[in-house]
């Protein structure tokens, strides 16, 4: 699992174009996303919310490769990470026809 937080959302209009060999005009989505250092919860005793208090770089990723949104709760300067999307959130890829 990999958790961020959303920053930015930024819309690429692409025009028709022979040069990119484009037959219609596009839309490309990106978001630019924070990215946290998030402790997972395991066997050895740790609470089961994950919990992150730094955060890093920002990443630019296609919007499609988000998966759920989660919320966050502080809790003595740690952000708990509370992911309420179930077993359903998972994305699945699957070729075109």
């Amino acid at each position: 699992m990999f958790f961020g937080q959303l920053r930015y959302i930024v819309v690429i209009p692409i025009p028709k174009s022979t040069e990119l060999k484009t037959k219609e005009p596009q839309i490309v989505c990106l978001a630019v996303i924070r990215q946290v250092r998030a402790i997972l919860p395991n066997a050895q005793g740790m609470p089961p919310i994950p919990f992150y208090s730094q955060s890093g770089a920002l990443d630019p990723a296609d919007i499609k490769s988000i998966q759920c949104v989660v919320g966050c709760i502080e809790d003595q300067g740690n952000w708990g990470l509370v992911d309420r999307s179930g077993p359903l959130a998972h994305a699945v890829f699957a070729e075109a026809d």
